[in-house]
């Protein structure tokens, strides 16, 4: 990794990987990471940081909204489908779970800071081995609902776990949902459930699969998916 220092963004690392075809830009808690092409010169990436200089003060922008968005403390509640996630105080010097009818709650250590990036991500692993089993329960039966109403046929549904990811259809008629869909409110659970089911007419996103998913979506697909690509995960 090779590490520079920008005049406005501060310390900016790069990274080959072989598998990159393009530099992807992302801000991590350290600062601006860019990811290129093995073989890719330091100052073609360099130059491309000037050339795209205001795209990626909008993107650090966002970053720090959402990490603003993001802070978590004791007494916290996280909404999540089918029952919510309460952070208590604990006494142990780790996490602890069990669950109080439908709610999740989750007793945390003594003066531990829940926005420490480690703590985050232990805290998510542990939230999410709960969530995932309650994501099979729930998840199919809504989507069933759904298609359902919809008169379409579903030949299976199962359970991811990726974050980037959250639907899959096969031109077979199986559907994989992340259980990640859980942090969502219920229409942004519904309306990716609909994105999905619309791929079992239309695998591609032409204009006929957006019509048709807009109205599975009784003509809100534009506005669900805005929602979407600004909602903030708060465990990761």
């Amino acid at each position: 990794m090779f590490v520079y220092r920008d005049e406005e963004f501060g310390e900016i690392y790069i990274r080959s990987d072989s598998r990159a075809c393009r530099l992807i830009f992302r801000v991590k808690d350290n600062g601006l990471q860019i990811t290129c092409p093995e073989g890719y010169a330091v100052n073609r990436v360099k130059s491309a940081v000037d050339d795209n200089r205001e795209k990626l003060k909008v993107l650090v922008s966002r970053s720090v909204t959402i990490r603003k968005n993001r802070v978590l403390s004791t007494g916290d509640s996280i909404p999540c489908y089918g029952g919510d996630i309460c952070l208590l105080p604990g006494v142990s010097n780790k996490f602890l779970f069990r669950y109080e009818g439908d709610c999740l709650q989750v007793f945390c250590p003594p003066g531990i800071d829940l926005n420490e990036t480690n703590v985050r991500k232990t805290l998510s692993r542990g939230v999410g081995r709960f969530v995932y089993r309650r994501a099979q329960e729930v998840l199919p039966r809504r989507l069933n609902q759904i298609s359902s109403r919809l008169g379409l046929p579903v030949v299976s549904v199962t359970i991811g776990r990726g974050r980037r990811k959250l639907g899959h259809c096969t031109r077979r008629g199986e559907i994989q949902l992340s259980f990640y869909l859980m942090y969502l409110p219920e229409e942004l659970i519904d309306y990716v459930i609909c994105h999905e089911l619309a791929h079992l007419k239309y695998m591609d996103h032409s204009p006929l699969f957006h019509a048709l998913c807009n109205r599975y979506c009784g003509g809100r697909e534009l506005l669900l998916r805005k929602q979407l690509r600004s909602f903030v995960f708060l465990l990761y």
